[in-house]
């Protein structure tokens, strides 16, 4: 009897191991994040600023995230993520004897520091465990299990602490980062050092900055992601106000959190199925627009003081939870899609450190206004300010076409399904093979009066699509080696093509059904 066949990323060993540390080591925060708060609270009878430190110990590493990150794409990723989920191992175990609240903030500093990262290491090693057109259908498969966690890992660690002491729930969570050493160790692929590991450190540093601001996805992304997660946080940061302030009592705090969970998991697999056929920023739009309303009527329904049963806001969180898969798929999937595997580290930091800081910033801003002109108008507030942005990332950015293979070098090392390692083929591959077109490093060129920038992906469909070339005729594989054009590259192209279409009627410039190599005649 035939065995049952793994369908997409799963079906490759060293995807699968990945995964399952991702998993592990996510329940294992989960637990960790409890343990914490009932040993901060209920052992050391600390208050909120108790709270607030280690809260602030966590977060803060983020911010050095980006300079960490020139390191991390220095080495090898199986070797990072073996040393820093070792490393962390300790530092959980620390916390099993530490004395007091500073020693665990001393702790968590450093070990979130590790898990920042780690968690780079394991975005590079994603990128190198997977095909290239297998990277999105990844990233969902991972959103997925994260959003699964999130209902199981709080309920799971209040079950823990009835039962067991916080230290004991710190020394399981230890063992979770175990897990993520024997993964990373028995991974058969891993990303090669950066090829600028020779230069300066600032010189590094300064190609991801160059890469994420001379791209105008990147960019617009960044700026995305930073006003949203400014103005999600606003509300969210206030959700021990919100519930009561519907006419539900404090259990329900945790129903809420179960039921986004919820929605994040039936939301992902919607992505999983039809993302690879949606324009990433219009999906995102729509999801803010979801959102939007959302919290817009919540925001009156406090300040109107209705009251709606608890079992009907159970189902519009989980709404919301949907609507949130659209953008938490789609913003990788555009950083991978516009990013070369070497400078992975550096560009993943960057765009999730800069939203980082206004997270800080939001909830102290939040309990200001909520001083100020109360909790039902800073929802609404914050559900008219989801809507402009919904507005202005569909105006501006709609018409981006769904995101392609990412630039990436074949994996180091990869396995091919049959226990053999598979040496990348060199050059690009030809439009008629039909095999994704591969590089390892970025095409750019140097523009006059300008810096050396990336030509971004959006930029070269724009020209093509400008001179009459359709690539929705391409198949998948003649697709990536256009998208992989330099900015010459293309010129040329158009330049020969426009000759042959002066040769007059003998000679047609037109694009073919199944080109084939066919684009110019």
């Amino acid at each position: 009897m035939s065995r049952a066949r793994v369908p997409g990323p799963l079906a490759g060993r060293d995807f699968r191991l990945l995964y399952t540390s991702t998993v592990v080591s996510g329940l294992g925060d989960w637990l960790d994040q409890v343990a914490l708060l009932v040993l901060v609270t209920t052992v050391w009878h600390g208050g909120a600023g108790d709270l607030a430190l280690v809260v602030a110990a966590s977060m803060l590493p983020l911010l050095a995230t980006p300079f960490l990150a020139v390191l991390v794409d220095r080495r090898p990723s199986r070797r990072v993520l073996v040393l820093t989920d070792l490393v962390q191992a300790g530092l959980t175990l620390g916390l099993v004897v530490a004395p007091g609240v500073y020693w665990a903030a001393g702790l968590v500093l450093v070990r979130s520091a590790l898990g920042s990262v780690g968690g780079l290491a394991g975005q590079i090693q994603l990128r190198v465990s997977v095909p290239p057109d297998g990277v999105q259908a990844a990233t969902v498969l991972l959103q997925t299990a994260m959003q699964s966690v999130k209902i199981l890992g709080p309920a799971l660690g209040g079950l823990l602490i009835a039962f067991m002491s916080p230290r004991a729930v710190f020394a399981a969570n230890a063992c979770t980062f175990l897990v993520g050493v024997i993964t990373a160790r028995a991974l058969r692929s891993t990303s090669s050092p950066s090829p600028s590991a020779d230069q300066h450190y600032f010189k590094e540093l300064g190609e991801g900055f160059r890469h994420v601001f001379g791209s105008r996805l990147l960019r617009s992304l960044l700026f995305v992601m930073c006003s949203l997660m400014f103005v999600v946080f606003l509300y969210d940061s206030m959700a021990a106000l919100i519930v009561p302030a519907l006419g539900m009592g404090t259990p329900y705090i945790g129903y809420m959190v179960s039921a986004v969970g919820l929605g994040g998991v039936a939301g992902s697999l919607l992505m999983g199925r039809f993302a690879g056929r949606l324009r990433p920023f219009l999906t995102m739009a729509g999801s803010v627009l979801v959102i939007g309303c959302i919290i817009v009527v919540i925001g009156f329904t406090i300040v109107r003081d209705i009251r709606i049963d608890s079992a009907i806001w159970l189902c519009v969180i989980f709404l919301l939870g949907i609507a949130s898969a659209g953008i938490l798929v789609t913003f990788p999937s555009v950083v991978h899609s516009e990013t070369p595997v070497e400078l992975t580290g550096r560009v993943w930091a960057l765009m999730n450190s800069v939203p980082a800081v206004l997270n800080v910033l939001a909830p102290m801003t939040a309990a200001a206004l909520v001083a100020w002109i109360g909790l039902g108008s800073l929802l609404l507030l914050a559900g008219a300010a989801l809507l402009l942005t919904a507005v202005a990332v569909a105006v501006r950015l709609g018409r981006v076409p769904p995101t392609a293979p990412p630039p990436t070098a074949a994996p180091s090392g990869a396995d091919d399904g049959a226990g053999r390692a598979e040496e990348p083929a060199p050059g690009p591959a030809p439009l008629n093979s039909g095999a994704p077109h591969r590089e390892t490093r970025a095409p750019c060129v140097r523009r006059a009066g300008s810096s050396t920038e990336e030509i971004t992906m959006a930029d070269k469909i724009d020209k093509l699509a400008e001179a009459g070339f359709s690539l929705t005729d391409a198949n998948d594989a003649q697709q990536a080696v256009l998208k992989s054009l330099t900015e010459d590259e293309v010129n040329v192209l158009l330049s020969v093509k426009s000759r042959i279409e002066a040769a007059g009627s003998d000679v047609e410039g037109h694009s073919l059904s199944d080109p084939s190599g066919g684009y110019l005649w």
